[in-house]
């Protein structure tokens, strides 16, 4: 929290030498991996004040859009990375999927959260590769949907970010009241962008997500106008891509996104609509066609690709000579022979067997024709 922001100075270095720098304050960011003994690479918010003497970093940093931003995400990537406490996770270490799901949202035509992979040096001393990454709070919402930043209603899971939380209490008291009509399903419509909210499902029931809940992983925005609507952001989603028969249809959790998915697909005009949409992006040509899906990861692999092995000189060995944790076998990690067969993996075997097991799920739960 707040009485955790350090003032630092950031240095942002390109690649044709070219420096920015500014002042700003950074805090410990993210759950499970700010715990120490869970992973000693933190990630970090980089948050920009007045105090500080810089509101808003202005140099462009993404591709596309409008530059600058008041907060950024250095995220370090916890599950599927060479320090997670369980084996089976540091062998599958990839460090694309979660900008893979963003990359992915804003293929079906959504907002999503831009980033590239850094290196990043805290005092000199080399502390890996990050993922830059735009944070989806207000100033995000507002750029992405017009108007300004005290204008949105904005939450990271339970947490309010800006606003209150008087247009959510109000959507999900009419989403557990249940749809058993269609004036209660106009209701909804009228709180919730739909079509939006159903591909932010099906993109996270493709991926099989196994790790968000009401606490964790997921933001929201609403602007705050009579007609304004809940649209969600992906966020951390780095358990994905696993078992391409993974089937999570069933997930539910009050006051977050599969509670909301579980009461809507009781109605037959969602469940139409759901439809309408699964076809629209796992048809061939569409945002998760598995050819599609696997060009789409395997570009953001190709990117990686060349950084990746200061990663392993700064990290590879961690569990194995520093700190063994929890589950072995305790290996050094490397770019050869760890991350490159699950690259492999997932866009060769996991991409054409997943469109197919899904596509059968959604047809068994009457959600696709």
């Amino acid at each position: 929290g707040d009485a955790w922001e350090r003032p630092v100075r950031i240095e942002y270095v390109r690649t044709n030498g070219l420096i920015a720098t500014a002042p700003a304050g950074v805090r410990i960011q993210g759950g499970w991996s700010r715990r120490p003994i869970e992973s000693p690479k933190h990630s970090f918010r980089i948050i920009f004040r007045s105090r500080y003497g810089l509101t808003r970093w202005r140099e462009p940093l993404f591709q596309g859009g409008v530059p600058g931003a008041d907060q950024l995400v250095l995220r370090s990537g916890n599950n599927h990375s060479w320090l997670h406490r369980d084996a089976r996770e540091r062998t599958s270490a990839d460090y694309v999927r979660d900008p893979w799901m963003r990359a992915s949202h804003a293929a079906m035509g959504h907002p999503a959260a831009r980033s590239h992979p850094v290196h990043v040096f805290l005092n000199d001393l080399y502390w890996g590769v990050y993922d830059l990454c735009e944070r989806p709070d207000a100033h995000f919402a507002a750029r992405a949907w017009g108007g300004k930043d005290e204008d949105y209603d904005t939450r990271n899971a339970d947490k309010v970010l800006s606003g209150d939380d008087v247009a959510w209490k109000r959507l999900m008291t009419r989403v557990n009241a249940g749809v058993d009509s269609e004036a209660a399903y106009e209701a909804i419509q009228r709180e919730l962008d739909v079509p939006a909210f159903i591909d932010y499902m099906l993109l996270n029931l493709f991926g099989a997500n196994g790790d968000w809940d009401r606490g964790s992983n997921w933001y929201a925005a609403r602007r705050r106008i009579p007609t304004g609507k809940w649209h969600f952001i992906v966020w951390d989603g780095e358990r994905v891509l696993e078992n391409p028969e993974d089937d999570r249809l069933l997930d539910d959790d009050d006051e977050c996104p599969t509670r909301v998915f579980q009461r809507l697909r009781q109605w037959p005009a969602f469940r139409w609509e759901f439809s309408r949409r699964a076809h629209r992006h796992l048809d061939s040509g569409g945002a998760l066609d598995p050819d599609r899906a696997a060009e789409r990861f395997k570009a953001l692999a190709d990117r990686l690709r060349p950084v990746l092995p200061a990663e392993s000189l700064r990290w590879g060995d961690y569990r194995h000579t520093v700190h063994p944790h929890e589950s072995g076998p305790f290996e050094t990690y490397t770019v050869s022979q760890h991350w490159e067969p699950e690259i492999q993996r997932i866009v060769g075997s996991y991409f054409p067997k997943r469109a197919a097991a899904f596509r059968q799920q959604l047809k068994q739960a009457g959600l696709l024709d």
